[in-house]
């Protein structure tokens, strides 16, 4: 953030650091301001005073402070602080210091306290990290390994509400019993928490207690247990979250009184930077931080963090700050013992370009669609898109679009991940910045990314929208599972991971998965900021051998040990100033130096330090200096030598001390003789061999002494020698040549060869030879005598180069054209020059490269014609050219033009949007270049736009056409170009279904009539007639869209809504004829009488039946004949029932039953294999079809008999008991009625015992089970040969052929042998744990209410205690413990609000908790008040029925309190509360209001009076167009239906209605009569009038404009008309009704709009005017300079405000006219000028005039193909 003036900052704040008592420790702060501050560390609110142990100092920017030999008591924090006149500010910096490890053995060797140090890459498995951690076997024995320390119960993570108390209990194995240390996030507690908030217990078996009294917010955190003893140690952690109660207003805002905001500083942001605020509180107990915005409390969010980092400092981080983030902000800290408050002023400043329009926060579902657009100044404006600090590229993911100023992202598939601030950000820096918020199953997602140092605890936290979701946590795609040191806990919707003590191989991808939702982070442990090692102490030097030294010393006292150190060694000559490492040691503390490793001889002193990776201690210097004496060296070494034949050859070596050597030839040691000279000088030793044969030749010569050794080679030549005179020549042409050589012999032969090849003897070549002399001359030289010249004896060469100058070589002039070639692709191509000179070599380059003959390429030389020939040429040989002749070269230019060859003219397209679109062009060659543009600029490819190439053809592609992509394409090849005019225009809305104009549709009355078509366009309007009148959605009629489909949908059809039906869209329509026609007439019996009638003479006999149609007609028939009616038979009809009455006048019985039906066997399909046993019965069914048919039982076809036989009926059933059964019952049974028969098969066996089987239960049981062959068989059970009687505990049962012995609440006496019949069993009986088997859920209660706590126990036996915060819950009035076998349960009465908490059941071997939530007692309305209608004298009950009973309501009228009396009843039944309102008046009718606890309903309570009372005074009565006469009478009326449909008559309690509707039984006199009484109503329509006229308007363009005109009586249809045109509705025109009053709306009015305005509506109109005011016009966008080519097409274009403006065209101060060149082209606002062939001489100053505007532009022209055109000119002279 930028800071007003030159006021202090931080630049790098100091890092927390963890050093060893005794160790040095620098501590550093870099500060800057203007002007330079003045810097004090303080410690404790006291400065820090320099001298002795403390040193202070400054480098530039960086202060530090350097404490030596660090004690317990310099931990602590450190503050730097800084000020000058403009400012402060300060840093804090912490030192901790650790003790001694105890575990570190001062008797063991030094090399034993060393750690190997590890480096282990990312993928390495994290099982072979803890395998290569484990200690080698020999290091660690069985014994030792078993006494370290590890945790038997961990502590568990415990979720509590603020202000309870929180326990961590765990339990520990360790011999001896460790020491445990609690921490949380890394701090010991001490450090942290004042001792009263916090208490440690150790209590007998291992357990140790951590319990924290009165939690806080910043109590919240992971806490760990470490253990250690002498053998090891171990850790384990836990998690404990405070949820924060509510707090008041009046408490949040109780310290912001004291603030002096005018003393706040002021900070300055640019928009979509960030905002970082850091306030640093110190104090016990730990302060709790809140920040607050302009009064109310910051919040963590996608741009707003809050966190305490590791210096120390409470932060709150901004991101990507809007302006609407200007504001206050205030840091509030408070404890017990007080409060403090900081604050600043966040200024956020926009960007000097802003958005048109900027991005909106968008809200989508998860895998939805999420759209992010804005708009930019510009249309050719570029931006990029971010998601916070990642571009965002292009891809299946991302969508980018442009639409002139707008640009969109589009992003696919939206994940959780992708929830985050987004920014669109424009080239000069101006951002916008908007935030995505995904709603899904994961609420709260983790972060991108997190780092934490190493050793510190990297902690995760979800919350999902549901409890009790199955969720994974993985690493780098392995899932993780719960260890001591990954905590991974759930509470409720809230799911955390945590790594204690993280390491460097946790780092990787975290993924949380819950359902189909995932999110992931980055998680990076950096390593921790470590000292550099402690100096080496007790340092000794050693002379006690000769030209040595032996140094020593000690590592410091203090040196840490977690990391590999080695030894440095320096030494230093004297006199000289620079310091040569000499001696590196991994270990050991002592080291010899000796003379040897010395350069020169000379006093030496040496000093030493200590090196790991953390860095470097300084240099401890041994005391005095040693003389050393380098050992023997080579000054000057030896040197190969190469002599001739017969010569002496001389070697020679230089030390740097006199001593005897030794020589050696080939590994012959040589001694002193007649070939061999040996000699030596001091430290000078040389070796002469006289006379060297050639056989020495490649020959080594080595000289060997103490500690030296040195070779060389000895090479011998021939005799033969040339020695050269003149090895390089250059002469005149015409000039001789004399080369000549001399050789060492003179009868040497010698041959000459001018480049590479042999000279021979010939005119004007002589080759001589003079004595030792070999010469070549060459009497007249040529140019072509040029070359390279050698002269070869057997053993040597010698060479000359000879260069023979000629004149001058200069090429004849070309014409220009004929230098500068244009052709086109596979034409020929011919450079050409001529030469001063024939025969003259030359060189064809190619852009600086040459050019060599090929297969496409032909070099050809003519005397003084020289020519490069292109037979087919490409675009890859344009270029420039170059022939080089000698120091001369000539430039040609050559371009190849690339053709269109399709299309080869201009192309209109007509395209409608949403169509793909391909413009493509056939170029001459495939590999042409072609460039692409839209009116003037050159097209970018993007998603909307394609370029793409496919041999010769170039495309550019839109897959989805725009309006805004019509405009002219050109497609430019640099020498060739062709334009496409393209126009998109929205698509006609055509019917795609049904395929015909028209459909016939017919229908049965009450069916359901679908009409449904489907358009071309699913966003169209459509417009529904019906006989020509646009229909209107309503109950019986509805009108549905889905996407493209439209539907009209009546539900219930009559005849009437047979009619032509047509949907029409704007280009197109379909006509639906429906016809309606009645269903055919069905009958059926009726249920009272049935179609059996049964009959006595002279009875009256009735026959009914029912029709499906009302007026339905029926004919009565008996035996064929119609049934007329006279007077013994009736026809009767009643709606859709038939009656006919017979009267019979003799006694006899008609009867018109059926003879019975056949009885027949209704269970066949049951099976009849039946199986029994000896001894037992059995029971054969059957069921028939008749109650009182008669059956037989027949056994293999004879009937049964016996006493063992039982045949029975009742009913429908019929059953043969069998009891007991015997072997020879076995047989085929046979149940017999005569007309059917239904078979049995019964099969009687014997039994026999079966093996037994044992079941153990999970609650202290086991159950032994046998099975036997017989039902009815004993079983007796012994243990230990005694029987076992049934009892509580012994459970003896038989179910059919199991028998069973189950022992309950197993103890140790239990155990022993159980026999039964032939099978026995030995059980064995083993103390069992009580463990939680249930895991117990969150209880939410209401206040007042109860609570149930309900667990389960693995043994029924099991014995728990409730707890809550440590005390044990003891039965009382409120409190209820009860079991019901493996549950346990405690039940809370009467509940309050400080019954909410945790709760803790436990047993001897196990725990668990659950949280209690009691909320406030929310009252609600089932079922709440509705309007009530009734009339004079009646009685209205109105009921409320609420979701609590026993709650106290209150009744209000009119807002006035009821009072029970003889007319108000009152009362309440449980949840129900009644009012009775008894002997309504007109008066009564009011609202009714009911409130109770906050809740609140009301109702209308509308009381009328009799129609009798206002139709007896005489006079006629005006009614609205759909009335009610009503009479009211106390006694039954009986009311003829009318049969006209415009009418209805109905009853309400005494009351008579009588409907009109619409006023279709005309108007006139109406008669209501009720017996001797009759009333008489005048009905005559009420007049309508106009209430309130149209006002006349007059406003402003693009305004809206509102009329409003009322009439006196509602619901009356109206039209509106404009200038005598009716007015529709439209997108820019609405019209509506409410009540009296009709509106006519017109959306952003034009000049045109302006007219008269008329409502009409039946007899009566009113009519306003509207005037509009024209908008003065201005110029939106400008003209732009343009550059164009000659004989190319120019746009020039302007858009201005209103598209009503006459514009006027100028170049300079000339009006321009349309001509054949020259068009003006106006479209909307946009108005075009297009030139046509654009010349040279159109360049200028073009402007166009819209009213007062002017805007201006320049036109430059460039010519094309100018050497064409000189070429042309010097044609047309020629031919002159």
């Amino acid at each position: 953030m930028d800071v007003f003036g030159g006021a202090p900052r931080v630049l790098a704040y100091p890092r927390p650091i963890l050093v060893k008592i005794g160790s040095d420790v620098v501590l550093k702060c870099q500060i800057s301001g203007d002007p330079q501050p003045d810097v004090v560390w303080e410690r404790k609110n006291e400065p820090v005073i320099p001298g002795g142990r403390y040193i202070l100092a400054q480098d530039g920017k960086v202060y530090t402070l350097s404490i030596v030999g660090v004690i317990l008591e310099d931990a602590g924090q450190y503050i730097c602080r800084a000020k000058n006149c403009i400012g402060e500010t300060y840093a804090a910096a912490t030192l901790k210091v650790e003790e001694e490890s105890p575990e570190v053995q001062p008797t063991r060797p030094p090399h034993t306290d060393e750690q190997e140090v590890q480096v282990i890459p990312p993928e390495q498995n994290l099982q072979d990290v803890k395998q290569a951690r484990q200690p080698q076997p020999e290091r660690e024995d069985s014994l030792s390994h078993g006494n370290k320390p590890h945790f038997l119960i961990k502590p568990l993570s415990l979720r509590v509400d603020r202000g309870e108390d929180a326990a961590f209990s765990c339990k520990l194995w360790g011999k001896p019993l460790p020491q445990v240390v609690w921490e949380k996030d890394g701090k010991h507690l001490k450090e942290i928490y004042e001792s009263s908030h916090f208490r440690v217990d150790q209590q007998d078996g291992g357990w140790f207690q951590l319990k924290i009294f009165r939690t806080r917010a910043p109590d919240a955190g992971v806490y760990t247990c470490r253990a250690a003893n002498e053998h090891g140690d171990t850790v384990a952690g836990a998690v404990l979250l405070v949820e924060a109660v509510p707090e008041s207003r009046a408490d949040a805002h109780r310290y912001d009184a004291y603030l002096n905001v005018a003393k706040a500083k002021k900070f300055t942001i640019t928009e979509g930077k960030h905002a970082k605020f850091r306030c640093y509180v110190t104090g016990k107990p730990k302060p709790e931080i809140v920040w607050k915005k302009d009064g109310e409390p910051v919040e963590p969010g996608r741009r707003h963090l809050l966190f305490e980092d590791r210096e120390g400092y409470y932060t709150l981080k901004v991101l990507y700050c809007k302006q609407q983030d200007t504001g206050l902000y205030i840091c509030a800290a408070s404890n017990a013992l007080g409060n403090t408050l900081s604050a600043v002023n966040l200024i956020v400043k926009g960007p000097m370009v802003r958005f048109k329009r900027g991005l909106q926060d968008v809200e989508v579902r998860e895998r939805d669609v999420a759209v992010l657009e804005c708009e930019v100044p510009e249309e050719s404006m570029p931006i990029a898109w971010y998601l916070e600090d990642l571009r965002l590229h292009p891809s299946s993911k991302y969508g980018m679009d442009q639409k002139g100023t707008r640009r969109r992202l589009t992003i696919r598939d939206v994940g959780i991940d992708d929830d985050g601030v987004y920014l669109c950000e424009m080239p000069d820096g101006g951002k916008s910045i908007a935030e995505l918020a995904v709603k899904g199953t994961i609420v709260k997602k983790l972060p991108r990314r997190l780092e934490v140092l190493e050793g510190e605890n990297a902690a995760f936290c979800v919350e999902v929208e549901e409890e009790e979701m199955e969720v994974f946590w993985f690493k780098d795609g392995l899932q993780l599972r719960e260890t001591h040191q990954t905590i991974i806990k759930s509470f409720g919707k809230t799911h955390i991971l945590v790594f204690v003590n993280s390491s460097y191989q946790d780092s990787g991808t975290i993924t949380f998965i819950a359902g189909r939702s995932k999110t992931s982070s980055k998680l990076r442990v950096k390593a921790i900021k470590h000292c550099p090692p402690i100096c080496p102490v007790g340092v000794q030097i050693r002379t006690d051998s000769p030209n040595s030294a032996i140094l020593s010393w000690s590592p410091s006292p203090n040196l840490q040990s977690s990391s590999k150190s080695v030894y440095v060694l320096e030494r230093q000559e004297a006199g000289s100033q620079d310091w040569q490492r000499c001696l590196t040691i991994e270990t050991g503390t002592s080291a010899e130096i000796l003379g040897d490793g010395v350069p020169c001889e000379g006093d030496y002193r040496f000093r030493v330090c200590c090196m790991n990776k953390y860095g470097r201690s300084g240099h401890v210097e041994f005391p005095g200096a040693v003389h050393l004496v380098p050992g023997p060296k080579i000054k000057t070494p030896m040197k190969n030598t190469v002599v001739t034949e017969g010569e002496d050859a001389v070697f020679s070596i230089e030390l740097s001390t006199s001593m005897v050597g030794t020589w050696f030839l080939n590994s012959t040691q040589l001694q002193q003789g007649e070939h061999f000279d040996l000699s030596q000088s001091q430290n000078l030793h040389a070796l002469r061999i006289r006379s060297i044969p050639r056989v020495y030749n490649g020959a080594e010569i080595t000289f060997i002494a103490t500690g030296v050794r040195d070779s060389a080679t000895l090479h011998v030549q021939g005799t033969e020698r040339l020695s050269w005179i003149l090895p390089n020549k250059r002469v005149e042409a015409g000039s001789p040549i004399v080369l000549y050589c001399e050789v060492s012999h003179p009868v040497s032969a010698v041959r000459w060869f001018k480049d590479g090849r042999e000279l021979l003897q010939e005119d004007g070549l002589n080759i001589q030879s003079d004595g030792n002399m070999r010469r070549i001359v060459i009497q007249s030289s040529e140019y072509s005598h040029s070359g390279v010249y050698t002269c070869q004896s057997n053993d040597d060469v010698i060479t000359f180069n000879v260069d023979v100058k000629g004149p001058p070589v200069s090429f004849k002039d070309i014409p220009e054209d004929e230098r500068h070639k244009i052709t086109t692709e596979l034409d020929p191509v011919v450079l050409h020059c001529e030469l001063s000179q024939p025969d003259v070599d030359t060189r064809w380059l190619k852009d600086g490269l040459e050019v060599l003959p090929g297969d496409n390429i032909t070099i050809q030389a003519e005397g003084t014609m020289h020519r490069l020939i292109l037979r087919s040429a490409e675009l890859a040989d344009a270029g420039t050219y170059t022939c080089q002749a000698g120091d001369h070269t000539m430039s040609y230019t050559v371009y190849i033009k690339v053709t269109i060859v399709d299309p080869k003219d201009d192309v209109r397209l007509d395209h409608y949007v949403s169509e793909k679109i391909v413009l493509s062009c056939e170029l001459s060659r495939t590999n042409g270049e072609a460039t692409w543009f839209k009116d003037g600029l050159k097209v970018q490819e993007s998603q909307n736009v394609r370029l793409s190439t496919e041999g010769p053809y170039r495309r550019l592609s839109i897959p989805c056409a725009s309006v805004w992509d019509t405009g002219e394409y050109m497609c430019d090849t640099g020498g060739d170009s062709v334009i496409f005019q393209l126009c998109v225009t929205e698509a006609p809305v055509r019917f795609v279904l049904p395929s015909q104009p028209e459909v016939k549709v017919s229908l049965l009355s009450s069916e359901t009539l679908v009409l449904s078509c489907q358009i071309s366009e699913a966003e169209a309007q459509v417009c529904w007639y019906c006989d020509g009148v646009e229909v209107e959605e309503s109950d019986r009629l509805l009108l549905e869209e889905d996407g493209p489909h439209r539907r009209l949908i009546i539900p219930s059809t009559t005849i009437d809504d047979s009619a032509e039906y047509v949907c029409e869209t704007r280009d197109d329509a379909v006509t639906f004829w429906v016809k309606i026609e009645e269903p055919p007439v069905k009958l059926s019996c009726s249920k009272k009488t049935g179609s059996v009638i049964q009959s006595f003479a002279g009875d009256p006999l009735f026959l009914e039946l029912q029709v499906s149609r009302e007026n339905a007609e029926v004919c009565w028939m008996k035996d064929g004949v119609k049934v007329e009616e006279d007077s013994d038979t009736a026809l009767l009809s009643d709606s859709r029932m038939h009656i006919e009455s017979y009267a019979f006048v003799n006694t006899s019985v008609a009867s018109l039953l059926p003879p019975e039906p056949p009885v027949e066997f209704l269970n066949k399909e049951e099976p009849v294999q039946l199986t029994g046993y000896e001894a037992e019965s059995i029971t054969l069914t059957a069921t028939v079809s008749r109650p009182n048919a008669p059956v037989r039982w027949l056994k293999d076809w004879t009937p049964v008999d016996g006493e063992r036989f039982h045949a029975t009926a009742q009913g429908l059933t019929r059953t043969l008991t069998i009891s007991p059964l015997k072997r020879l019952d076995s047989g085929e049974y046979t149940c017999d009625a005569n007309t059917d028969e239904l078979h049995f098969s019964l099969l009687v066996k014997g039994w026999e015992p079966r093996p037994a089987e044992s079941t153990h239960g999970s609650d202290g049981m086991v159950t032994l089970r046998c099975e036997v062959n017989k039902p009815k068989a004993d079983v007796q059970w012994l243990k230990d040969g005694t029987e076992v009687m049934p009892s509580r505990r012994f459970s003896i049962r038989a179910d059919g052929m199991e028998r069973s012995l189950t022992i309950h609440r197993l103890s140790k006496e239990d155990a022993g042998e159980y026999t039964w019949l032939t099978s026995k069993a030995s059980l064995r009986v083993q103390e069992a744990q009580v463990l939680f088997t249930k895991k117990m859920e969150v209880v939410m209660a209401e206040e007042f209410g109860e609570a149930t706590l309900e667990t389960e126990v693995s043994l029924e036996s099991g014995e728990v205690q409730w707890m809550r915060q440590g005390v044990v819950i003891q039965p009382g009035p409120r409190h209820s413990l009860s079991q019901s076998g493996r549950s346990r349960i405690l039940r809370i009465t009467g509940l309050s609000m400080s019954d909410r908490g945790t709760y803790r059941c436990e047993t001897l071997h196990d725990r668990t908790q659950v949280k209690l939530n009691v909320e406030p007692r929310k009252i609600t309305i089932w079922k709440g008040l509705t309007d009530i209608e009734t009339f004079e004298r009646e009685t209205a009950s109105l009921e409320v029925e609420l979701s609590h009973a026993d709650v106290k309501g209150v009744w209000q009228k009119d807002g006035l309190r009821v009072k029970p009396s003889n007319s108000f009843r009152v009362s309440a039944n449980g949840r129900v509360h009644s009012l009775t309102l008894t002997n309504l008046t007109l008066e009564d009718s009011s609202t009714i209001t009911f409130s109770a606890e906050g809740v609140r309903t009301s109702a209308q309570l509308l009381v009328k009076g009799g129609v009798f009372t206002t139709c007896r005074h005489p006079g006629s009565v005006q009614l609205s167009p759909c009335p009610t006469l009503t009479s009211t009478n106390a006694c039954h009326l009986n009311v003829c239906s009318l049969a006209d449909k415009g009418s209805r008559v109905f009853s309400i309690g005494r009351r008579r209605c009588l409907q009109i509707l619409g006023l279709r039984l005309g108007l006139g006199c109406y008669h209501a009569a009720v017996q001797q009484m009759a009333s008489v109503s005048w009905v005559s329509e009420r007049e309508l009038e106009v209430v309130t006229e149209l006002e006349d308007l007059y406003i402003k363009e693009d305004q809206n404009a509102v009329f409003m005109c009322e009439v006196s009586l509602e619901d009356v249809p109206g039209d509106w008309y404009k200038d005598g045109h009716r007015i529709r509705p439209s997108d820019t025109v609405k019209i509506r009704t409410e009540g009296t009053k009709h509106f006519l709306l017109i959306c952003n009015v034009r000049t045109e709009d302006a007219g008269e305005i008329k409502f009409v509506s039946k007899q009566v109109e009113s009519a306003a005017y509207l005037s509009v005011q024209e908008l003065p016009v201005s110029i939106v966008r400008g003209l732009r300079d343009r550059t164009a080519l000659e004989k190319h097409r120019l746009i020039l274009e302007c858009t201005t405000s209103s598209p009503r403006c006459a514009v006027r065209w100028y170049k300079g101060d000339e009006e321009l006219e349309p001509s054949e060149r020259m068009d003006f082209i106006s479209e909307d606002c946009c108005h075009k000028l297009v030139i046509h062939q654009v010349a040279i001489e159109d360049e200028g100053a073009y402007s166009i005039e819209v009213g007062e505007h002017l805007s201006t532009a320049k036109l430059m022209v460039e010519g094309g193909c100018i050497c064409a055109a000189e070429s042309a000119r010097l044609d047309k002279l020629t031919n002159i």
